[in-house]
């Protein structure tokens, strides 16, 4: 008789651990277990397992950077992974074309969805095995046995209920023009029917003027070769088109309040700017970051630029005052670029259109090269995080307050310079979004380390 074949579960829940385990030890498999991807790589090394069925979102290693160190090392480079995520559904392909894994299975399963996920995994493995036998081919390895299919974008029309959202730009041009057409209508209703209204136009205006309104408000979309609804078409999946045909130009990404530009070239991500973005997301607080100087004399330097009337960007006016270096410079637009990207792929609502002829100027001399795949893998990996997060945290309304007697026993020795500062702040009356501004860290950041602080207990939330 056949030994049972063996599975690994790794996840950082002992809950999750003991359900799965079971479902599958059920369904007549070994199980081992690992609570980390460090663990589970551990493990691995020390015992024999058949498949590795990996959360995604997990403390120290988590699943995407586990299926890297599996595919660079020699010994368990072969083995069939298969992740577990609350998102997989909708980022399944994402998932396997990124970590080599040869499934991906959504949280919550079903014991029977779960035990399927398993048996396709490892008989992939063994049609594989048989494949290379009959065709007398040397081993491969975990990545090229994934079998995944191209994602095509969906070229549906968006729901009629979803409102769409107007760029920045031309709602500041249509006040112009409104400011510029209204006095010379007159009172009655007559000198407001359309053609009465578009006869003012153009005399306000006047041909050119008219001409250069078209060029500015309508140019980009006509140029577009690229364009919908984020609600149809994941910016993701855009992403990865662009990548994939290696375009250059620019993308802009935009909802009612915010508007992202993505420059690339080649397929690969060379800046990202914002307008209306939150404070969090501007140059000056990754500069700030990097220890170089502190915000205020970052607000000093700002506030003397402005006084000046020139017109120059902060990272230029940093590098000419000698504060940091060209090197300092990019590290931070990296930063910069790679947060603003990961916050836009939660967007649900939006719009986006890429413009092949566009271009920026900062763009150019930054020239960032940055991948899409590794952008969006993190990107996702924060999707997961964040569900996690609101599940204990609610939303920026929150308000928590520290717990005295835990603080005492357990102390803050172990805790890091971030997570020492983000407790201090906890006060029992700010809420979460006004203690993102207190610490002035990211959203993102701060409402990770707030996470772990209320599973170690330091942390409560005030509850009515």
């Amino acid at each position: 008789m056949a030994d049972p074949m063996r599975v690994l579960v790794v996840d950082d829940s002992p809950t999750i651990r003991k359900i799965v385990g079971g479902v599958l030890m059920r369904a007549g498999y070994e199980v081992g277990n690992a609570g980390d991807g460090a663990q589970a790589l551990a493990a691995l090394k020390r015992d024999r397992y058949d498949l590795a069925l990996v959360d995604f979102v997990m403390p120290k290693v988590n699943g995407f950077e586990f299926c890297k160190k599996l595919r660079e090392d020699d010994e368990l480079r072969d083995l069939p992974v298969v992740l577990m995520s609350a998102k997989a559904d909708k980022i399944r392909e994402h998932f396997l074309r990124q970590t080599g894994a040869l499934d991906a299975i959504s949280k919550p399963f079903d014991p029977r969805a779960l035990v399927l996920a398993v048996e396709g995994a490892l008989q992939k493995v063994e049609e594989g095995r048989a494949r290379r036998q009959n065709d007398s081919l040397p081993p491969t390895s975990m990545s090229s046995m994934t079998e995944t299919t191209e994602t095509t974008l969906n070229d549906s029309m968006p729901p009629p209920s979803l409102r769409q959202a107007v760029p920045d730009a031309f709602v500041r041009r249509l006040a112009e023009v409104v400011s510029k057409v209204g006095p010379t209508l007159g009172t009655s209703s007559t000198d407001r029917d359309p053609t009465s209204v578009g006869n003012a136009v153009r005399k306000a205006l006047g041909e050119e003027g008219l001409g250069n309104l078209f060029a500015e408000l309508v140019g980009p979309f006509a140029r577009a070769v690229l364009a919908g609804d984020l609600g149809a078409i994941p910016l993701a999946e855009v992403l990865q088109l662009l990548q994939l045909q290696r375009q250059t130009g620019v993308l802009t990404i935009y909802n009612n309040s915010i508007e992202v530009q993505v420059a690339m070239r080649d397929g690969l991500v060379d800046l990202a700017t914002s307008k209306g973005a939150a404070d969090e997301f501007r140059l000056g607080r990754y500069v700030v970051e990097g220890g170089k100087l502190d915000r205020a004399q970052l607000d000093t330097l700002l506030t003397k630029e402005r006084a000046s009337g020139r017109a120059r960007l902060i990272g230029d006016v940093l590098v000419a005052e000698g504060i940091i270096t060209p090197e300092d410079l990019l590290k931070s637009l990296e930063r910069q670029t790679s947060e603003l990207i990961y916050d836009v792929l939660r967007w649900t609502r939006g719009r986006f259109y890429f413009d092949q002829k566009a271009m920026k100027t900062e763009a150019s001399s930054a020239q960032l090269a940055l991948p899409v795949a590794s952008i969006v893998m993190e990107g996702f990996r924060r999707v997961d995080e964040w569900r996690l997060m609101e599940g204990v945290l609610g939303d920026f309304e929150a308000i928590f307050y520290r717990d005295p007697g835990a603080i005492e026993a357990m102390g803050t020795a172990r805790l890091s310079r971030e997570e020492r500062i983000v407790l201090m702040a906890v006060d029992g009356e700010r809420s979460v979004r006004e203690l993102i501004g207190a610490v002035q860290m990211g959203s993102f950041d701060v409402c990770k380390i707030l996470y772990q602080l209320v599973q170690s207990r330091l942390v409560r939330r005030r509850v009515g």
